[in-house]
């Protein structure tokens, strides 16, 4: 007789498709956790990173800042003591005004940004790149006493972030371009044009056509730290002409007062033209002057303010 077995109905999944999905799908999900908490260790900032005026206000760390003498590079020496016994990272931030003791001498900027580690046991001893901030002022002499101030102006850390980014905080054209944001000194004082493009935007003002060369200033410190006098402007001079024109270019000071002619006159075609310019300016006084495009007639043809 032939009897009809009743079985079951088969499980949803069978062992062997248990283990096949655990097989499969189990590492990857191990690998999409492990990933997410690498990303959110790497993107939290670290508990125990403390600014440095924090620290100092919560009385974390006791300072002692001196000079090493001079205002550009690794001017400042920095003794950190930790005064909690709690292990901490203390970070010195890019801007961080430096102010000395003694008025008659520069304040100083932080040029980069940097992070100290500062145990319970022993003080943390650093060197600290720093700009002058302040052009005729005396450079700070060894040993000079600092303290902490505050951020310097916006467009000062925009410029010293720029110049990290570029590679330049070290080049002679940096300091410059500090003085130049900061002091008043001429754009085409710079030299670096990158550097003079940045600060000319900053300041919202335009990119000078010009470049001066200056004596050369050995820094001493304990002496003014300034650009040398200005020697010789170099640049381009560009004007149109509607017609043919018997033209010659003139310096005029400030008042418009005529100081010298510096070019010979001479018959220009009707057009667009490009000349070379090199002024010497040693015997002048620093100002504003303007360079002055004219026909014989007296005609202006076109007028460039020159600054030294």
């Amino acid at each position: 007789m032939f009897v009809k077995e009743n079985n079951p109905p088969p499980p949803a999944f069978s062992q062997q498709t248990f283990y096949l999905i655990r097989k499969l799908f189990l590492p990857t999900l191990l690998f999409c956790l492990l990933s997410n908490l690498i990303f959110a260790q790497k993107t939290a900032k670290p508990s125990n990173i403390v600014d440095l005026k924090e620290a100092l206000d919560k009385k974390l760390v006791s300072l002692k800042i001196e000079g090493k003498g001079g205002h550009q590079g690794e001017a400042l020496k920095l003794v950190c003591k930790n005064l909690r016994g709690q292990f901490l990272r203390l970070r010195i931030p890019q801007g961080q005004l430096m102010l000395p003791a003694d008025s008659a001498q520069q304040t100083l900027v932080v040029a980069e940004e940097m992070l100290l580690a500062v145990t319970a046991k022993t003080p943390v001893e650093a060197s600290l790149k720093t700009f002058c901030t302040q052009a005729g002022e005396m450079s700070p002499k060894a040993a000079e006493v600092f303290s902490v101030g505050a951020m310097a102006p916006v467009a000062v850390c925009n410029l010293l972030k720029f110049m990290t980014e570029k590679g330049k905080t070290d080049v002679p054209e940096a300091q410059t371009a500090v003085w130049c944001l900061l002091s008043g000194r001429s754009l085409g004082s710079i030299g670096d044009p990158e550097l003079t493009k940045f600060v000319a935007d900053q300041l919202g003002k335009e990119v000078p056509g010009y470049r001066i060369r200056h004596s050369v200033v050995e820094t001493v410190p304990g002496q003014r730290a300034e650009l040398g006098k200005a020697l010789v402007i170099e640049g381009n001079f560009r004007y149109y002409l509607e017609k043919d024109e018997r033209v010659l270019m003139v310096l005029l000071d400030g008042t418009g007062k005529l100081i010298k002619q510096v070019s010979k006159e001479e018959i220009m075609k009707a057009g667009e033209h490009r000349s070379g310019l090199r002024l010497e300016v040693y015997n002048l006084d620093p100002g504003k002057y303007t360079l002055r495009m004219q026909t014989k007639a007296g005609r202006v043809i076109k007028d460039t303010e020159v600054e030294f």
